[in-house]
């Protein structure tokens, strides 16, 4: 089989069909003689959009071997919806999981995410909470399906077979039919509108640990990244783009030499250029070779420096936006306290740094774009290579790969930008486009850098009676000229956790504008907004000498599902127990993303050698659909967020960046590691998000515990900032 075969068939069965509301399980048969099904998703209008065609999302198809194939609609971006999205449908299916095959979607609004009005994208944690019941819905119609072919052909009332393990049985006579001898019969039977769904008691996949169906292939190097896809004919991009933000390409200059050989062609685009060779290799060193000169005033007048002045300013100043959900009056409460407390925190610009750089294949005619990519928003980036191509929806085409992480930095549009761009210039040949490091970590949206000041006054009892916290800092939404009527919640949701009982809360934003690109980052208000939030609650438990355990939990009096999640882990740490003197505890909780999470951290303290011992971690995510996955994420979760705690800061100097990889853009080193200690509280909630609820607790519950074990408050990260080094 050719490269080219590989990545063309095998996708058609299940994107190139359309089907009917009525029909949509009977256009497979024709090709295979099996069963294709998708379910309709209530759009608020008519499903159909000629008659008979509707919007579907997700695909089963049924071969007569037996063999099972389910696309994902969304992203894999190491979270594991690879998996646990098929094991929905499998799940209501009867299905056998070692016959059940996976495949990555292509951009169709088919696929689209019915919590997010049908666009085909992912992030926000929202895969599973998005997709789960219209994916239930789908294995349960193609279960009934299949029982009523076999009711058919027994002639027997479908009430008497039952489905399991990819089979119909007939207990009363023992005879059994595969779901593959079936799945022809099936396609003809009637589409269930209203599927009956099992119980959550009769679960045999959901809730319990099944391998990855991705492993083999991750672990054997089978699995295809971004920077992986393998086509005839193909070309190799490298790229170099303005080191300052907003810069334009003023000249190149070749070597007086040329270039070296394997040099298809020199690309300029409007901030960079790029070198289209026949190996990466050779891109590299051409693109090297040449001298670029870049137009950037008066952006290179910015640093860290004046951006940390801009942003004093706005909280010093007197414009600000109230946030909706205040309650009560929290300004004149303070106004009229005697006693107030005021806290200042600051956060840094945060990178990506995935671990797979940016990375895409495309190849552009006169008559197809083709486009193989790891994107978290593949609708929008198919839309956008039609734009930029000039071709028809209809005549673009964009397959998912596997992402080597993703975090919010493979939402954006620029790597699939440039790699359409350099496709455009290539006489028709496919080019793979793939970012070096430096260019990852100079050339990221960024999470936005951001100040605090947080203002409180206590009651009698010494519980906060109001609360009035001011964030200052670049908006995500303006950035990408999405201004809204309130301010940016990508900038200031979360600052004050609703569910505590404070009477008066007021968040507000002092927006700020820096030439810097901003965007989504892991656990996206939460990340910053959980060291606010959480250390203001610590230092208001340590102001009135109460026990910052006890002081959660009496402000959770009435959510007995959040005490429940801050007990455990408090139980399982051995909060309370003796520690030495140069020990410390530290606790916080978070709330966000459909789920609760509440951490502990024991760090010890010797001078200013910081070790960080251990991490107990409590999630309720309501229902963990596949426990060891989700434990997985809590643990990259507490990783990221302790690595942004610790070591994580983007500086800007002359108007760019001034990190270019991991030497000095630190992660925490295996020797630096924690042990990581994961518990899971099923509670019977809706099922929620994993992905990024682990990371808002772990900064402010590493804080807390230096401050347990040294006195030191730390308010402005990252913490080796505050002169502690880390010990390995």
């Amino acid at each position: 089989m050719s490269a080219d075969k590989k990545h063309t068939d095998g996708y058609t069965l299940l994107t190139g069909v359309e089907l009917s509301r009525r029909g949509f399980l009977r256009s497979a048969g024709v090709a295979t003689g099996g069963l294709l099904l998708g379910v309709l998703v209530p759009t608020g209008r008519a499903a159909a959009s000629d008659g008979e065609n509707a919007e579907l999302n997700a695909y089963i198809q049924i071969a007569t071997d037996g063999e099972i194939s389910i696309v994902v609609p969304g992203a894999e971006l190491g979270q594991g919806v690879y998996t646990t999205l098929p094991k929905i449908v499998a799940e209501e299916l009867e299905a056998d999981w070692d016959r059940v095959v996976v495949r990555l979607a292509t951009a169709d609004k088919r696929f689209g995410n019915p919590r997010k009005k049908m666009r085909q994208s992912t992030g926000g944690s929202d895969a599973i909470m998005g997709y789960f019941d219209a994916l239930r819905k789908t294995g349960a119609a193609a279960r009934e399906m299949l029982v009523s072919a076999a009711a058919d052909r027994w002639q027997v009332p479908a009430d008497s077979l039952t489905a399991s393990n990819s089979q119909v049985q007939h207990g009363p006579t023992g005879r059994a039919l595969s779901y593959g001898e079936l799945a022809a019969a099936a396609a003809a039977m009637p589409v269930p509108e209203n599927p009956t769904l099992k119980s959550t008691e009769d679960f045999k996949l959901l809730g319990k640990s099944v391998p990855r169906k991705d492993l083999l292939a991750k672990v054997t190097g089978q699995a295809e990244f971004g920077a992986d896809i393998r086509l005839p004919d193909q070309l190799y991009a490298s790229i170099r783009t303005s080191p300052v933000f907003g810069g334009r390409l003023k000249a190149v200059k070749q070597p007086a030499a040329g270039l070296p050989s394997g040099v298809f062609k020199v690309i300029e685009l409007e901030n960079g250029v790029a070198v289209a060779a026949a190996s990466v290799w050779e891109a590299d060193r051409a693109l090297k070779a040449l001298e670029l000169e870049f137009e950037s005033e008066p952006n290179e007048s910015w640093s860290s420096a004046n951006i940390s002045a801009t942003l004093k300013s706005a909280l010093d100043g007197e414009t600000a936006r109230p946030f909706p959900g205040a309650k009560g009056d929290a300004a004149s409460a303070i106004d009229q306290s005697t006693d107030v407390m005021t806290m200042d925190y600051a956060l840094p610009f945060l990178a990506h740094v995935c671990m797979e750089p940016m990375a895409a294949t495309v190849q552009v005619t006169d008559k197809q774009c083709r486009i193989w990519a790891p994107h978290q928003q593949q609708g929008a980036a198919r839309a956008l290579a039609a734009e930029l191509t000039g071709l028809p929806l209809e005549q673009v085409s964009l397959q998912g790969t596997f992402c080597g992480g993703g975090f919010g930095r493979k939402w954006e549009l620029d790597f699939v930008r440039q790699a359409v761009q350099i496709a455009q210039q290539t006489e028709g040949r496919p080019v793979t486009l793939v970012w070096s490091r430096e260019e990852d970590v100079q050339h990221d949206f960024y999470r936005p850098v951001v100040a605090a000041r947080s203002r409180a006054t206590l009651d009698p009892s010494g519980k906060p009676a109001a609360i009035r916290t001011r964030i200052a800092g670049p908006s995500v939404m303006t950035f990408q000229r999405r201004p809204l009527r309130i301010p940016d919640p990508i900038l200031v949701s979360g600052a004050i956790n609703s569910l505590y009982g404070i009477p008066n809360t007021l968040i507000e934003l002092a927006e700020i504008q820096t030439h810097v690109p901003v965007g989504f980052w892991r656990s996206v208000s939460l990340s910053h907004n959980g060291f606010i939030g959480e250390s203001l609650i610590d230092e208001l438990a340590h102001r009135v000498g109460q026990d910052p355990l006890r002081y959660r939990l009496d402000l959770l009096a009435d959510n007995a599902r959040a005490r429940a999640v801050l007990e455990k882990a408090a139980a399982e740490a051995g909060w309370g127990g003796q520690l030495k003197p140069t020990e410390g505890m530290g606790i916080a909780f978070s709330s966000g993303f459909g789920s609760f999470n509440a951490q502990v951290i024991k760090v010890s303290v010797e001078g200013d050698r910081l070790n960080v011992d251990r991490v107990t971690c409590v999630h309720d995510c309501g229902f963990a659909l596949d426990p060891d996955t989700v434990r997985a994420q809590m643990e990259g979760g507490v990783t990221d967020g302790l690595s942004a705690a610790l070591f994580g800061k983007i500086t800007i100097a002359d108007g760019r960046v001034e990190q270019s990889n991991f030497h000095d853009y630190r992660f925490i080193r295996l020797s630096e590691a924690p042990d990581i200690d994961v518990h899971l509280i099923s509670s019977g909630e809706p099922v929620g998000g994993v992905g990024e609820a682990g990371v808002p607790a772990v900064a402010p519950a590493l804080a807390n515990a230096i401050y347990a074990a040294t006195g030191r408050r730390i308010r402005q990260l990252p913490i080796v900032d505050s002169g502690l080094t880390v010990a390995a």
